[in-house]
């Protein structure tokens, strides 16, 4: 290729080259642009906080069953309205029946146990008492025995000797006395008891054979009949005294014999007696066997006294049976009213006011207890009271500082525009779910060291309801943390300082030369309320007055002709 080709392509690049670097050159040489400014206008300034979250009923619960089982009929069906009280399902309750059936006869039976427990202690206790009485008296009347044993056992040797001379005694006595009747008083009485009757009846015969002389001699008229009559009178008295001696003497003689018998009978006796008291010789060691053994006695009836005292024992035992009976019963009955609950609980009821929002189970299906398993239950339908609905947000942990319970919300939804809810904050979670429901410390940390961001869960409650609210709806909130409605403002960039110590320079608009020039003068300003874009003036300004924007803080943008260059 020659020089002149070569020339005519390089040429227009440079003269292009050129006309970039003289324009770029210009640019950046050019007398700046008009600066901006703001007029002072009134308004509203405020603080917010803008989020968004689902909407969630205020108050909305799971039906669980606190049996498990069969779902056996379901009574509604999802957007039903129920009341507070309402059946919603019943669980199959054969089994609960079965239960309870089972653990009634158990109570029984353990009723009856413990009925009887307490017969026994009162059976124990009046067995116990009598025994315990009669023993005593036993041990009493064995300590009688024993103490008349020895008092017996320690005279019985001065009794058998005063026994054997009162014997010998006696038998002496009997014996001088049956001598001296045999020998002396009666036969003197008997003697004279026949003399006397000999006389009568000699005195008798003698009156006998006077009168048969004095009858024969008034036969032959020898003698009065008076004599005969005396004759005879004479001898019915003689008679009668020989009668009375005869019957003196067969009394003496009967008593004489009597009197002998009676006195050898005595004899007898007195001998018996003797040899009774020689035998009773031989009761000195009875006596004393006898003291032994009323002794032994004794201490046999203090053993049996002991015996029956440890009934007291018995009696405390019999107590403790009737305790761990009264204890069985107890435990029964407590097992039985939870059974009894269990059963009531096969009955599903609505516990709030509500619309049934969703049913889990169809009937037929099975269903874990919500309180007997490692699990949570399964659900069987959910009712929820739409008439008061909240709003789940997450904030950023740089503004959940700014809030507090009861700041003012304003809510809208995408399924109403231009539509504005009013809430209020509800609650603030104390700690962060940045690393997911439930994290701890240690995850948080590694959650913002990681680059994860920090949230923390805040319930905003919508004010009325509205039948536009749905569960599950997404809601934008903006919570107003500050606000000054119809004031006079500036955008946050046109005031410098706060408060007292705030100024703003105020700009003139002047001509000059057929050109509109503008000058600036700094003003002190009273401000106020300083939000998210705008500043509130208190004082120190008037509606219309223009002020220059403060002088740009941010990143300096190096030229481009710094770049050029």
């Amino acid at each position: 290729m020659n020089r002149k080709a070569l020339l005519g392509c390089g040429l227009p690049l440079i003269v292009v080259g050129i006309s970039i670097w003289y324009g770029i050159r210009t640019l950046t040489r050019a007398d700046p642009p008009a600066a901006r400014v703001a007029a002072v206008e009134r308004g509203d300034v405020e603080i917010k906080v803008t989020e968004s979250g689902g909407i969630e009923p205020l108050k909305r619960l799971d039906v669980k069953s606190k049996v498990a089982g069969r779902v056996a009929k379901l009574y509604v069906l999802e957007g039903d309205r129920v009341r507070a009280g309402q059946a919603l399902a019943e669980i199959d309750p054969t089994e609960i029946n079965s239960q309870v059936a089972q653990m009634q006869a158990q109570l029984d039976g353990t009723k009856a146990r413990f009925e009887q427990a307490v017969r026994g202690v009162t059976y124990q206790k009046d067995q116990t008492v009598a025994g315990v009485r009669q023993q005593e008296e036993g041990l009493r009347s064995a300590e009688a025995r024993q103490r008349m044993a020895q008092e017996e056992e320690r005279n019985q040797p001065s009794f058998s000797a005063s026994e054997m001379d009162q014997a010998a005694a006696a038998l002496k006595s009997a014996q001088d006395n049956l001598t001296l009747l045999a020998n002396a008083t009666h036969p003197q009485a008997v003697v004279t008891a026949q003399s006397g009757y000999d006389e009568a009846k000699a005195s008798a015969d003698n009156a006998k054979r006077n009168l048969d002389r004095q009858q024969k001699l008034l036969d032959k008229g020898y003698v009065a009949e008076q004599l005969v009559d005396s004759a005879r009178s004479e001898l019915a008295s003689a008679n009668a005294r020989r009668d009375q001696a005869k019957k003196r003497l067969d009394l003496i003689e009967e008593q004489n014999r009597l009197e002998i018998a009676n006195a050898a009978s005595h004899v007898k006796e007195a001998q018996a007696g003797l040899d009774r008291a020689k035998t009773n010789q031989s009761l000195i060691g009875i006596k004393h066997q006898e003291m032994l053994s009323a002794r032994a006695a004794v201490e046999q009836a203090r053993a049996a006294l002991k015996l029956a005292r440890q009934g007291i024992q018995q009696e405390s035992m019999r107590k403790d049976e009737v305790a761990a009976a009264r204890a069985g019963v107890v435990q029964l009955e407590n097992q039985l009213r939870e059974v009894q609950v269990h059963q009531t609980d096969t009955h599903l009821v609505a516990s709030m006011d509500g619309i049934i929002t969703k049913r889990y189970v169809e009937e037929g299906e099975l269903v874990t207890s919500g309180v007997s398993t490692f699990s949570s239950g399964t659900p069987v339908m959910r009712i929820a009271n739409l008439s008061r609905m909240l709003v789940n947000i997450s904030v950023n942990e740089v503004d959940v500082h700014k809030l507090r319970v009861g700041l003012p919300v304003e809510i809208t939804i995408d399924g109403a525009k231009g539509a504005l809810f009013q809430g209020r904050i509800r609650t603030v979670a104390p700690a962060a779910i940045s690393a997911g429901a439930g994290a701890d410390a240690n995850q948080q940390a590694n959650a913002a060291t990681q680059g994860g961001v920090i949230r923390f869960l805040v319930e905003v409650v919508i004010d009325h309801p509205d039948f536009r609210l749905k569960p599950g709806m997404s809601a934008r909130c903006s919570i107003i943390i500050a606000r000054q409605r119809n004031v006079l403002r500036l955008p946050g960039d046109c005031v410098e300082g706060d408060g007292a110590n705030a100024s703003v320079q105020i700009a003139t608009s002047t001509l000059k030369d057929g050109k509109r020039m503008e000058t600036y003068q700094r003003r002190a300003v009273t401000a106020g309320l300083r939000g998210d874009s705008h500043v509130e003036i208190v004082s120190g300004l008037k509606q219309g007055e223009r002020v220059k924007p403060g002088v740009y803080k941010g990143p300096v943008r190096k030229a481009l002709d710094m770049h050029m260059d």
